[in-house]
């Protein structure tokens, strides 16, 4: 007997229906989901999106399993579209405390003895109706229970801060990944000062459409979850613009030679298999209007970018196509995603730079990187002026990636408004380095707010930015390596599965696990045990109790003593904590009595000893 065909039933929602003021609909994230996991960059992206795109943005699939109906209210588990789903809910939450920050301000000024202006009044009545409907999305009014169930550890944050609805305070939980999102979430709602921004935002925010797919059990969701994300890929702005590009060139000439050229163009963006990254490729058009073809001091958005190009190419003809292979050979150097276009930027100091930038996700900057790069290609930027942009935006990087101040879109602002500044001057060389620091600098975090970064926990914040500090710091302050014992510290190493995998990697000396061991428990604790998990909590993530390692699975959760005189053999040199890097100097050396060689145990005071000597020596390195 067959099996019965699957029940499926795809429907285009706009957020305001998946968090519906009347729904009896709860969004439940399943025991076998993993708790939230965005990075700050996800969350911004999805962030800009509602605020640049047009209302209605498509933003992807909702996969649901039906799970029951009871009294009314239907329970669906969430097979995917869980980050989406958990960040829009954290939105509404931070736009109703935005809501109390502008409602205080209205309320003391009605209170002035001159106030009394009918504007006012009206303004803060939509504000406590906006507020009450947001209220009305995320909980039900009669048991206040949420709408959306998270999973425990996620769920007993997100829950405590639901309380604000109700005028509850809510508690500290800034040691929490969920909770320092939620802090993200709210710092993006920053420069919306006004009820007007707020409610366009909320607005936008409950247009955006998901095609929700319902399934009837947990087999047909993963079936259905497979098809999604097999290789069977929907139109991109790439397809489009092929058809476009062909039909403007040939006019002109051959189509076997458009379609030469526009393979010169995909090749770019074409792996060793011959897979290209249609993605990378959108990114690549977007960077490349707002740096080249715009006169606009805002980024163009993908909903145009098709209509946009369409109006560049019937402009420029097919002769277009040489200025995109050009521009994107320079791409090619920026990207992470793409491997180097050979011999095209021949200078490897440069290169080297760049590759530093891309590990710092510093993808806000394409635009001016392409700028200079292209000038310096047609000589009117000297390798001297590049370089020094590219180390100012290489430090810049580093302490945004840990402060998250500004925010992207701000960055984005600042770079576009450098290349309308620079595009046209006839003395880009004397003043590009100047005009570049003069306007990030307007936006830059301060020197105490970098610190501050530093000595918090930053493993939580940004692990590709904490891994590129020690780097760099051992490269520059150690002599671990040299001619004989070659520097691999970016070097991979192909793994039993076939994947590449990094051969250093941040390794925490105390343990992030959560069975922390008896002897780790009395080192930080020994006063009191049952408090060990929550001193670990508060410094594992730290900058002092960090290094980097090629054996992190090997060391894993062991005590202090054999993590620092780990060896894979008895025939090999330490390769523990031991390892003669810089950065473990200040791990293994005992300051406590200079007879000892080797410390003997690591604590909380070793961690914010060690942690204060890094910060100050990343506060040198990239002080601005």
């Amino acid at each position: 007997m067959g099996r019965e065909i699957m029940n499926i039933t795809p429907e285009t929602k706009p957020i305001s229906e998946i968090f519906s003021i009347e729904s009896k609909t709860v969004y439940k994230i399943p025991f076998y989901q993993r708790n939230y996991s965005w990075q700050t960059q996800n969350i911004e992206d999805l962030f800009n999106d509602v605020n640049e795109e047009i209302k209605g943005y498509y933003i992807g699939n909702l996969l649901v399993s039906k799970k029951n109906v009871e009294n009314n209210v239907t329970t669906f588990d969430v097979v995917d579209g869980q980050q989406r789903l958990t960040t829009i809910a954290l939105f509404f939450l931070a736009i109703y405390e935005k809501l109390d920050e502008i409602k205080n301000k209205l309320t003391l000024q009605l209170k002035e003895p001159t106030s009394g202006n009918s504007n006012e009044i009206s303004e803060l009545a939509s504000i406590i109706n906006l507020q009450n409907d947001i209220k009305r999305k995320l909980i039900f009014e009669l048991n206040n229970k949420p709408k959306l169930e998270l999973l425990d550890k996620d769920a007993e944050v997100y829950n405590n801060y639901l309380g604000i609805l109700n005028q509850k305070e809510k508690s500290k939980f800034g040691n929490r990944l969920f909770g320092k999102r939620y802090n993200f979430v709210k710092n993006l709602f920053d420069d919306i000062d006004c009820y007007d921004k707020i409610f366009e935002f909320y607005d936008k925010l409950n247009s955006i459409e998901i095609l929700r797919i319902t399934v009837d059990d947990l087999t047909d969701a993963f079936t259905v979850f497979s098809s999604l994300n097999a290789k069977g890929l929907p139109l991109t702005l790439i397809d489009l613009l092929k058809s476009n590009y062909l039909s403007v060139a040939v006019s002109e000439i051959t189509q076997e030679d458009a379609m030469k050229e526009w393979n010169s163009l995909i090749n770019i963006f074409t792996d060793q298999n011959q897979n290209s990254n249609s993605g990378v490729i959108t990114q690549f058009l977007l960077n490349n209007y707002d740096t080249f073809e715009s006169d606009k001091n805002v980024s163009i958005t993908k909903s145009l970018a098709l209509r946009k190009y369409e109006e560049v190419f019937n402009k420029k003809k097919f002769k277009y196509m040489d200025e995109l292979i050009e521009n994107a050979k320079i791409y090619s150097f920026i990207s992470p995603q793409l491997e180097n276009y050979d011999n095209f930027i021949e200078d490897d100091e440069i290169v080297s730079k760049l590759i530093k930038l891309a590990k710092l996700e510093s993808s806000q900057v394409f635009p001016l990187e392409l700028f200079i790069l292209k000038k310096f290609n047609q000589n009117l930027l000297t390798r001297e002026t590049v370089l020094n942009i590219l180390d100012y935006l290489i430090k810049y990087y580093v302490r945004r990636n840990l402060v998250l101040k500004p925010k992207a879109s701000n960055i984005r602002a600042k770079v576009i408004d450098i290349i309308r500044e620079l595009e046209f001057s006839s003395q880009i060389n004397q003043i590009a380095e100047s005009i570049t620091q003069r306007n990030l600098n307007k936006i830059i975090s301060s020197e105490q707010e970098f610190y501050n970064a530093l000595t918090g926990s930053v493993y939580d914040i940004s692990p590709s930015t904490v891994r590129y500090i020690l780097i760099d710091i051992e490269r520059r302050k150690g002599n671990y390596f040299h001619k004989q014992n070659p520097d691999n510290l970016d070097s991979y190493i192909e793994s039993n599965k076939g994947k590449k995998q990094l051969i250093w990697t941040l390794e925490h000396i105390l343990p992030q696990g959560e069975n922390l061991s008896s002897e780790w428990s009395n080192m930080i604790s020994p006063n009191n045990v049952d408090n060990a998990s929550q001193i670990q909590s508060e410094y594992t993530h730290k900058l002092g109790n960090l290094t980097l390692t090629g054996y992190n699975s090997e060391m894993s959760n062991d005590d202090f003593i054999k993590k620092r005189d780990y060896k894979p053999s008895e025939t090999v040199d330490y390769t523990g904590l031991r390892t003669k890097l810089f950065i473990n100097e200040s791990i293994v050396d005992s300051e406590i009595d200079e007879t000892i060689d080797l410390k003997e145990s690591w604590t909380i005071k070793d961690i914010k000893r060690r942690t204060e000597v890094l910060a100050r020596i990343a506060m040198d390195l990239y002080k601005i």
